[in-house]
């Protein structure tokens, strides 16, 4: 499990394809890391709020700056999951 600093989200709707932009709180390096569109847009909602805004779109900053316990999946591709730090102590 990783720490990092959520800078930006990334995405397309019509390729299912997003990317978060992860501050490692280690080496302070940003890192875009793949994932699945829609579920991540839904988790950082949830986990957040103020993402989802009119139009199905992710523009909002809700996330922005926000730390979270990360992961990647079993193969190393792409974002398996993430906790916000404030529920993960």
């Amino acid at each position: 499990m990783r720490r990092g600093i959520i800078r930006k989200f990334q995405g397309s709707w019509g390729s299912g394809i997003g990317y978060l932009l992860i501050e490692d709180s280690k080496t302070h390096k940003v890192e875009s890391i793949p994932c699945d569109n829609a579920p991540t847009v839904r988790a950082l909602e949830r986990a957040f709020g103020n993402i989802i805004t009119e139009g199905h779109t992710a523009n909002g900053a809700g996330y922005k700056g926000k730390e979270i316990y990360w992961e990647y999946d079993n193969f190393g591709l792409v974002l398996a999951g993430f906790t916000p730090v404030k529920e993960g102590k």
